[in-house]
């Protein structure tokens, strides 16, 4: 398994982290709008980009297009966090070159093949992020 562990990080979700974590967080960016993500990217410059697949489903596709047809975007990891696993959307995000797919019960699941999976993509600070905000 590779390690996307980061310095950078830029997440594209809803309003439901908490300010006060995320303002105090160097390494991780939070991106709410849609029309935001490609001036955070060039002002970040990220290791990794997590979408929320849920918030983002009818804008995920155009995205990911710009951002793996782009030579200066090519080496950014994606990540897209998913409530449910579904084959179909599952293997096109794969094509659509997502990196990983990382589902919500992974995050707080007791097995330890799922935690090590999360553990081994995302800072503990990203992780914990994740997680706070699943419930």
């Amino acid at each position: 398994m590779i390690h996307f562990r980061t310095e950078r990080v830029l997440l594209v979700a809803p309003n439901i982290f908490s300010v006060q974590l995320l303002a105090n967080n160097k390494q991780i960016k939070h991106v709410t709008e849609v029309d935001r993500v490609f001036p955070a990217i060039y002002e970040l410059a990220p290791h990794l980009i997590i979408f929320d697949y849920d918030y983002m489903d009818k804008d995920m596709e155009k995205i990911l297009r710009r951002i793996r047809t782009n030579a200066y975007y090519n080496k950014i990891k994606i990540c897209c966090f998913k409530s449910t696993a579904n084959r179909k959307i599952d293997s096109f995000l794969k094509v659509l070159g997502v990196n990983h797919v990382i589902y919500k019960n992974e995050l707080y699941s007791t097995a330890k093949e799922s935690v090590n999976h999360v553990k081994s993509i995302l800072d503990p600070a990203v992780t914990s992020l994740l997680v706070s905000a699943s419930f």
